[in-house]
Order: C-alpha cells, then structure tokens, then sequence
C-alpha cells in the first residue's frame, strides 16, 4: 500500500537517491582504506576519519531530507541538487556537534562530581599548563578500579584519570601519567583518540574490518616529554610495569 502524506508518496525508490546513496557509500569505504595506510599525518587521519563518518551517514540524512521535504511540499522533494544542498550541512553539522561536543560532554557529566580541584596532583597540572602555554584542563576521576588515563581537547581541555590510577600509583608516576597527557593536548593528539572513538561507536565498516589507528608515534612523543621533564626514564617504566601487572593480573 502507498502512502501520500503531503506531497510525499511512500515506498517509491528513486534512482537518483539510490545512486548518490551508493556514491556517499563508496566514498565511506575508500576513506577507511586510506585510513589504514601508514605514514598519514595526524591532520590528515582527523580528516579522513570524518569523510569517512559523513558519508556513511549521509544516505540516511538524505532519506530523511527527503522525506521531510516531502511532507512540507518544498521543492528540495522533487529537485536533487536542492536536496543535496540540505542534506550535506545537516550531515557536517550532525558530525561536528557529536565528536565535539555530545561525546566529550558525555564523560564530563558522567564524572562531574569527582572533579579534583586542590591538591598536589592539581597544583602539578596548573604549574605545568603555565609552563606548557595550554589551557588549564580540569582533572575528572573515573571511579573505575582499572589504571586508565585520557586526555581531550575540544571547546574544553580535560584529563581523565581513573580510582586505580591514583591507588596503584605513587606520587611521581601519577606525576608521569599527568605529564603524559599534558603532552597529548599540546599536540592535539588527544584529537585523534575522540575521532577514533567515534569511528568505533558509528562506523560498522571499521567493525567489520577490524579497524585501528596506529597511534605509535603520538604515544612515542607523550613519552619523550615526560622524560625531558622528569629527566629519568624511573618513573615512566615503573608507571607502565604497573599498568601491565594490573592486566595480567585481571587475567
């Protein structure tokens, strides 16, 4: 049975969306394989990761526009560049707002009440940040038995550190974990973590193929500056030998 609501007739593919569907499609799946190629440069990762997002999501804004243009009687329901011309912000804008605001807003609600705000851990990452030139990031604990640590930087600079970061470390490796991530938001890197996420969360294809971003060389510099400042190597093994033992031991 067809439908007609408005000017929109239900159940009725047209080749044109079908075709773009396809195209955007493609496009998904060719950004994931240059994805996967080594050498590409941090920027260049950020933005095939969201051409790859954007056009996986695409066809379904498409559909969605044309719908809606369609029970509105606008003219985008029977025009395709029109349509498009709707389409394609509304998908950006979608992508954008999700990555950089609704994920990051996420774990800041979620822990906003073990926010560390005096201490020595808070005075060590306000000195730092002066000396960094950054902003200031707020310090959020995870109540996670776990050692985890991350960093993100988008409209607001944060450092998530995890129960068992601060109850398995001592002072100067927690002071190594927070140097470490300092080290992230001056590059930017933790950029590339929050996109990687997202492409996990959003994208069967990277499911499917078992996708992951060789982030070696971001960890690589994170170090080398912990070292630089705490001008040993001591506490940046002893911190990773501790996360490790924490791993086989959950094992």
């Amino acid at each position: 049975m067809i439908e007609k609501i408005g000017c929109y007739i239900g159940l009725i593919l047209d080749p044109q969306k079908i075709i773009l569907s396809l195209i955007s499609l493609s496009i998904s799946f060719f950004t994931l394989l240059l994805l996967k190629k080594t050498g590409v440069s941090t920027k260049l990762k950020i933005s095939l990761i969201y051409a790859h997002l954007t056009s996986l999501v695409f066809p379904f804004v498409l559909f969605g526009t044309h719908v809606g243009c369609g029970i509105a009687c606008m003219p985008c329901y029977n025009n395709v560049l029109s349509l498009v011309s709707y389409a394609l912000p509304t998908t950006l804008f979608i992508s954008t707002i999700s990555s950089f605001f609704v994920v990051p807003s996420l774990y800041i609600i979620t822990n906003k009440k073990r926010i560390i705000k005096s201490g020595h851990l808070y005075r060590f990452i306000k000195k730092y940040s002066e000396k960094m030139k950054i902003s200031e990031p707020k310090i959020y604990v995870i109540d996670k038995a776990e050692p985890i640590a991350f960093s993100f930087r988008t409209f607001k600079s944060a450092i998530f550190l995890s129960v068992g970061v601060l109850d398995i470390l001592k002072d100067r490796e927690i002071e190594c974990v927070a140097l470490h991530e300092l080290s992230h938001l001056k590059e930017k890197s933790s950029i590339t973590k929050i996109s990687l996420s997202m492409l996990k969360l959003f994208s069967p294809f990277s499911l499917i193929s078992g996708f992951n971003i060789d982030s070696t060389d971001e960890e690589k510099k994170a170090d080398n500056f912990v070292l630089k400042e705490q001008k040993t190597k001591k506490y940046l093994i002893l911190t990773k030998k501790r996360f490790q033992q924490f791993k086989c031991y959950k094992k």
